[in-house]
């Protein structure tokens, strides 16, 4: 039952993602992005299939999945009320995001833009995340606190 609970509330986390998150990613971040990467055609994929979408969708439910498993093993043993323990998690999460974005920035010859711009997009999409997986893990999840 915990399993299936942890999937509800990451199918939850995937809707705040796009419909919290995509806001400020239009206003702060979308169109340098995407203008990066229509600057390397070569480099990046523009128009996407059915298929690309379905797989763009279920690349990133796993992340989010992988993160909010990663809090439900943890967040026991960390300090703080649920919302700073998932700051925590999901802030270690994104560093390690950042890291492995720059591993691969240092190996395309493509501007370096794109990358930077991403860790920030990531930056905005993980700290959404965070506060939402904060707020709801222990509604959805009670009976498995870790307190």
């Amino acid at each position: 039952m915990t399993f299936l609970k942890l999937l509800g509330l990451v199918v939850v986390l995937n809707i705040v993602r796009y419909l919290a998150a995509a806001p400020l990613e239009m206003l702060l971040v979308f169109d340098p992005l995407f203008g990066a990467m229509e600057e390397s055609p070569s480099y990046f994929n523009t128009d996407f299939t059915t298929l690309d979408w379905v797989t763009s969708y279920f690349y990133n439910f796993m992340m989010w999945f992988s993160i909010t498993l990663m809090f439900h093993v943890a967040q026991g043993g960390l300090a703080g009320g649920y919302l700073a323990r998932s700051l925590k998690i999901y802030g270690i999460a994104w560093l390690f995001f950042a890291s492995l974005s720059a591993v691969y920035m240092n190996h395309y010859s493509h501007p370096k833009d794109f990358y930077l711009l991403n860790v920030l997009d990531a930056a905005i999409v993980f700290s959404i995340v965070a506060v939402a997986n904060g707020l709801l893990y222990p509604r959805v999840l009670a009976d498995h606190r870790g307190d």
